[in-house]
């Protein structure tokens, strides 16, 4: 209710409350945040992440996380010069705009370094970026939502309230460059989208190439864009966005073996299984299905944890039969 009041309405308008409006506010902020916690706190106990460790250097770190530190640090001032002016509602805007960059965003661009097995520098950059990020939020929030800040910093931090910690002071990265960059990103990314959803290709299908409006991004920020549109090649410089629709039997073997780990995974929410669990995947099919499989099978694993694809229903196998783009395939499941 409170995060309501300061978020929902000007200052010195009528607020109009009900049920329906506060499970908005629900929806749109504070499920993504617990997501995002539970996300990190989920893989930094399987993985023993430990915060005490020496920092990563931000300069070394990945794009995604200096522009995610570099965004934190405006958010500190932006809160901080807020309440100091006695104005809470602006400040709390703020904090919602950037639960959703970190939502849609960050975690979801980097959710790969989280899962891999390899515990690497890059692994351990992201850890230490989430954390220090979901403990800032937990307490540049916790005037305004005392409980929830409560119960993430408590966790966070080995059992101190965050009531008795310090206000967080104000951080010294700042990337403008690097945030300009990212914003033309998200724009690329967002035309890039619309240009597929006009010819009705699935972002699962892989495409060679797309051409963007406006000059050349950073590499390591170009990369983003392609994984994003799910393109093998990025240009800039045209009047519009021109995507290559051509769908060769590579890309068309590629995307299937994408639709194959949606598949999977959805076996594995079915079945129970925990994020941790790996397996062995046992399958059914002819065709282009069994080739883009056979094809694509390092690829299939490392996205799905599976330690071994068998062809054929293995015994202790699980499945069900599916059709997938008009073919028959049968996919089973069990513990590796």
């Amino acid at each position: 209710m409170r995060w309501y009041f300061y978020t929902s309405t000007q200052v010195g308008e009528n607020y109009r409350t009900g049920d329906a409006a506060l499970k908005e506010v629900v929806q749109q902020f504070f499920i993504p945040l617990w997501n995002c916690y539970s996300f990190f706190v989920t893989y930094a106990r399987l993985d023993e992440f430990d915060p005490s460790v020496p920092q990563v250097p931000v300069a070394e770190r990945h794009v995604l996380d200096r522009w995610l530190l570099s965004r934190l640090a405006g958010l500190v001032d932006g809160v901080t010069t807020g309440l100091d002016r006695y104005d809470a509602n602006e400040p709390a805007r703020k904090i919602q705009r950037f639960v959703d960059d970190l939502s849609n965003w960050y975690v979801r661009r980097s959710r790969r370094r989280f899962w891999k097995s390899q515990s690497d520098r890059d692994k351990l950059a992201a850890y230490q970026t989430l954390y220090e990020t979901l403990s800032t939020i937990s307490r540049l929030m916790a005037p305004f939502a005392p409980f929830m800040s409560e119960a993430m910093f408590r966790n966070l931090s080995q059992g101190r309230s965050v009531h008795l910690s310090d206000f967080p002071d104000a951080l010294t990265w700042h990337d403008p460059e690097v945030e300009a960059s990212m914003a033309r990103a998200r724009q690329a990314v967002e035309a890039g989208l619309a240009a597929r959803d006009a010819v009705r290709i699935k972002v699962r299908q892989p495409l060679a190439s797309i051409a963007l409006p406006g000059d050349p991004l950073p590499e390591d920020v170009a990369a983003i864009v392609r994984e994003e549109l799910n393109v093998k090649k990025t240009t800039f410089g045209a009047a519009e966005v021109q995507l290559d629709t051509e769908i060769t039997e590579e890309l068309k073997l590629e995307g299937l073996a994408r639709e194959v780990v949606r598949l999977i995974q959805d076996r594995r929410k079915k079945t129970g299984l925990n994020v941790e669990d790996r397996i062995v995947t046992c399958f059914e099919a002819d065709g282009l299905l069994q080739r883009a499989i056979e094809k694509h099978a390092d690829y299939i694993k490392n996205e799905t944890l599976s330690a071994a694809i068998e062809h054929g229903k293995g015994d202790g196998c699980e499945g069900e039969q599916l059709l997938l783009e008009g073919e028959q395939i049968w996919i089973g499941l069990r513990r590796s």
